[in-house]
């Protein structure tokens, strides 16, 4: 069978321990490539006499540069065996994957290629793998598909990520950790990990970097060599952009310290062939553990006690923290906002309070002045002999008399019925009222009769001031510059 693709082209894969050689020096940063290393390792294997490892045929070799610089000797790709299961886990920031037309050649095109469920099934060709196109993640619980390639048996397992808009950490944990112990016990170890990463993000931040967190607590640092940290939807950025961001991945504080370790920067640019050329690479791999496996069915601990569960319940515990307070913080400033409240409604009620305390002592006022004015009528009329008399213009009875209703109008008080300048004093009100000595009254229209000295003024018609009577007596009026004059007199007290 032939080999299934180039030899592996990272400087963290060790060769098996026939094939080292006590005589080859260690360079580090050996720009040549692997094509000079397999070259190189030929000519040594013929001079030591040491069996040969066959020589892949690969067209996409390049010339094997002259000796003089040597890297770690890789081992070439072997025949997989037929049926030979490579399990090749999905891992990566879940859901909130940027989807978008991208205009090109004139032509719109939906962009797409971001996520683990994308992935699994534009490599696998199986339609039934979900992909989401909206900001939820459609990977609820560890799933596998599988499928034959170059002779190999091929399985692909889905992983829910953390931070998922519908799941618990906690959740996710337990179904990582129930499949991985199950698979583990059943001796099937992963021969490597596709960590996937959408370049569109601009920094590694929140739900990402929580993820790149829990995959290192999850792994450990012994499987990084078989660990791919793949950037996805470069067709969504400028190139030079893309690089930059690829750069800063690198960073110590992200992909750095697992690069440093053995994992290997990697690309998917959203094609079949693409995604096929990275499990060509992770065939050859010797399967490996991760260390929640060995912690969970090796050493027996619970999910808090492995290295996994303990970030997450550090994580929990820093969460509750902020979440208090952020609590503390809004109850201090709903406190805050309701004392301000409580100031402002006190200031208005106490606006309101004078408002109020100035109408009462502006209604005392003008009760203590009207008492006062009683008073001083009252001192005016007892000086006022009996004969003091009310005097009504006629031109002041603007409506219909009536005999059996009262009468609102306006008066004056005379002392002296013969003295004309006292009928040019002030007037004030009063009211006229009639009792019927009969069941049956007459109207009287002011109009015919203000022009008559009574106005049609009855007997019964009488006016009350301050407790005194004034009578209406028939025929007793005064004309005083051509005003006519009813005239009420006073007939008794009140209570006498």
């Amino acid at each position: 069978m032939p080999p299934l693709g180039n030899p592996r082209t990272l400087s963290n894969q060790q060769p098996p321990e026939k094939l080292k050689t006590s005589f080859l020096p260690e360079i580090d940063g050996n720009p040549l490539g692997p094509d000079y290393q397999h070259g190189l390792l030929h000519q040594v294997l013929q001079q030591k006499d040491v069996p040969e490892v066959p020589t892949p045929v690969d067209t996409s070799y390049r010339p094997i540069s002259p000796p003089g610089l040597v890297q770690e000797v890789h081992p070439t790709l072997q025949e997989v065996s037929p049926n030979k299961e490579i399990i090749i886990a999905l891992m990566g920031v879940t859901g909130k994957i940027q989807s978008a037309f991208k205009l090109s050649m004139h032509l719109l095109r939906w962009v797409t290629g971001a996520g683990k469920s994308y992935f699994i099934r534009e490599v696998s060709g199986n339609s039934e793998v979900v992909v989401g196109r909206n900001l939820y993640s459609c990977t609820q619980e560890v799933q596998s598909y599988s499928f034959d390639h170059e002779g190999a048996k091929i399985t692909l397992v889905d992983t829910p990520g953390f931070d998922d808009t519908n799941k618990r950490d906690t959740d996710v944990l337990r179904e990582i950790a129930d499949w991985t112990s199950k698979t583990y016990k059943d001796k099937r170890l992963l021969s490597g990990i596709i960590y996937l990463h959408p370049i569109t993000h601009a920094r590694m931040v929140g739900s990402a970097l929580k993820n790149l967190r829990m995959f290192q607590s999850l792994c450990g640092q012994k499987v990084l060599s078989n660990v791919f940290l793949t950037t996805t939807q470069w067709s969504n950025v400028d190139q030079t952009e893309g690089d930059f961001r690829e750069t800063s991945l690198q960073n110590p504080d992200f992909w750095g310290g697992l690069i440093d370790k053995g994992a290997a920067l990697q690309r998917f640019h959203g094609t079949r062939e693409s995604g096929l050329e990275l499990i060509r690479k992770l065939i050859p791999n010797e399967p490996k553990s991760l260390d929640i496996q060995v912690e969970i069915v090796n050493q027996g601990r619970t999910l808090l006690e492995t290295e996994a569960g303990k970030y997450i319940n550090k994580e929990l515990i820093a969460q509750e923290k902020r979440h208090k307070e952020e609590i503390e913080s809004l109850k201090r400033g709903f406190e805050g906002a309701m004392q301000e409240m409580r100031n402002e409604m006190r200031d208005v009620l106490a606006a309101e309070q004078k408002k109020l305390e100035k109408v009462v002592a502006e209604k005392e006022l003008l009760a203590e002045l009207h008492a006062a004015e009683v008073e001083k009528r009252k001192g005016k009329e007892a000086e006022i002999p009996d004969r003091a008399v009310i005097a009504v213009a006629t031109k002041d009875l603007e409506i219909i008399a009536s005999a059996v209703m009262s009468y609102n109008t306006r008066g004056r008080l005379i002392s002296d019925i013969n003295n004309d300048e006292q009928f040019k004093s002030d007037t004030f009100g009063v009211t006229i009222h009639y009792e019927s000595n009969s069941s049956s009254s007459v109207q009287v229209d002011t109009k015919k009769f203000l022009g008559t000295s009574d106005a049609g003024m009855g007997a019964t018609s009488y006016i009350t001031l301050d407790d005194v009577r004034y009578q209406r007596k028939p025929g007793m009026h005064r004309t005083i510059g051509g005003q006519n004059f009813i005239i009420f007199s006073k007939v008794s007290v009140r209570g006498t």
